[in-house]
């Protein structure tokens, strides 16, 4: 072989073996990089004599490279030389999940729902991305579910699990698309100056990127679609968990599990689990009314259990008589951060004015449940009013719907007629 010959094909074969440590196929690392599949195929064979340096330039991006490694690729498109052993990536495999609570309780049934989609990605029967929206009112743990899944189900993601809290409900505003783009690119081992500025950019290259691998994503607590859309992978083999106190309809193909209340053993068993048993044995009446108080919502009951832990001196039945006060309970249920209150007060603040003023009055309605016609009357709008802003109640987890009718969680119910009182 000629030495120019010799020369293009070293640098042929040390843009191969680059794509091959990411996963790329010609056409994927084409596309990533606005170039030709025949062009990609032509260097590779030692076939193009002077590569454009914009289209070397445009490759080094796609393949993530930088610092001495991006110097080292583009001096050998112009000069020709064979290095003398192509550089492999250090392959990435991110495990970012936080730590699982230790006492996950009453998720049974949603995790033998997520372990069976995590079969159906692993053993290559799906045909494309997965992607699982779990969605329920204010304090049902959907983040300690969705994180306790993933702990148990990401062994079967070779290439690793991300973790992303999009902040859809914090008071700051939720994580904007690109931003949470530019940091799964990082996850991946991109580096900053590799990674493309438009977010259109930075979309097309993360779908390249996870198109051949077998990832676990977690997108915890999302705003709405538009913020969850440009985030999910390509790849058959990549599941993606999105947790949201809405259940997303818009994202096409999701399969939704809705997390709810825990049933009343459930709930008990999670309160034995913080405080032990032999406290709550030694009061029995007072430990299910506290249960109920807490209207067997797993933050209420965590924050009633820490309450309890701090306190050893404590009866059951002192907090229980604290909770029973309704116009004490909410104050009663505050742990540290664990705070059912806010937890409410970040779904109502996000209400539109006509939700949140139906959301108020809807406290006066009397009895458990109640249907649209209902709360028109109360409330002194027309039926179809009413029932929308129902619907828009339920959908950020501030209402609870059973055919054509809704009702309050107790806890809810409280925290509407104290917003009420402030009217």
């Amino acid at each position: 072989m000629r030495v120019g010959m010799q020369q293009r094909a070293g640098f042929g074969q040390w843009l191969r073996t680059l794509r091959g440590n990411r996963g790329l196929t010609q056409e994927e690392l084409a596309e990533a990089s606005g170039s030709s599949v025949r062009t990609i195929r032509e260097m590779e064979r030692g076939r193009v004599r002077t590569p454009q340096r914009r289209t070397v330039g445009l490759l080094a991006d796609a393949l993530g490279l930088a610092g001495a490694d991006r110097d080292r690729f583009l001096g050998l498109a112009r000069a020709g030389h064979r290095p003398s052993a192509p550089v492999a990536a250090t392959p990435v495999v991110p495990s970012e999940l936080p730590a699982a609570v230790p006492n996950l309780i009453g998720r049974e049934a949603e995790l033998a729902v997520l372990a069976r989609l995590t079969t159906g990605v692993t053993d290559g029967s799906a045909t494309t991305a997965s992607v699982v929206v779990l969605h329920g009112p204010p304090g049902t743990g959907k983040s300690s579910l969705t994180v306790a899944a993933g702990h148990r189900l990401g062994t079967g993601f070779a290439d690793g699990q991300l973790f992303l809290d999009l902040h859809g409900t914090a008071p700051a505003g939720p994580v904007d698309p690109a931003e949470a783009l530019a940091g799964l690119l990082r996850s991946l081992g991109l580096p900053e100056d590799a990674i493309p500025g438009p977010p259109e950019q930075r979309g097309r290259l993360f779908r390249t990127l996870t198109r051949n691998r077998r990832l676990l994503i977690v997108a915890d607590d999302a705003a709405d679609e538009a913020q969850v859309r440009p985030l999910l992978p390509a790849g058959r083999h990549c599941l993606t968990l999105v947790t949201s106190r809405r259940p997303l309809t818009g994202l096409t193909g999701a399969v939704r599990i809705p997390v709810g209340l825990l049933a009343p053993e459930a709930a008990r068993r999670l309160l034995a689990s913080i405080v032990g048993e032999d406290r709550l044995a030694a009061d029995p009446a007072a430990t299910a009314e506290l249960v109920e108080l807490c209207g067997r919502l797993p933050l209420a009951i965590r924050v009633a259990g820490n309450r309890l832990a701090s306190r050893p001196g404590w009866p059951v039945a002192q907090l229980a008589a604290q909770l029973a006060d309704p116009h004490r309970r909410l104050t009663a249920l505050t742990a540290g951060d664990l705070d059912v209150r806010a937890a409410f007060d970040v779904s109502y603040r996000r209400l539109g004015p006509a939700a949140a003023g139906v959301f108020r009055r809807a406290s006066l309605v009397p009895g458990a449940e109640f249907d649209a016609a209902l709360l028109a009357a109360v409330t002194g709008i027309d039926v179809e009013r009413a029932a929308a802003a129902a619907e828009e109640l339920v959908d950020a987890g501030l209402l609870l719907q059973g055919d054509d009718r809704y009702e309050f969680h107790g806890l809810a119910r409280i925290y509407a007629h104290e917003r009420l009182s402030e009217e």
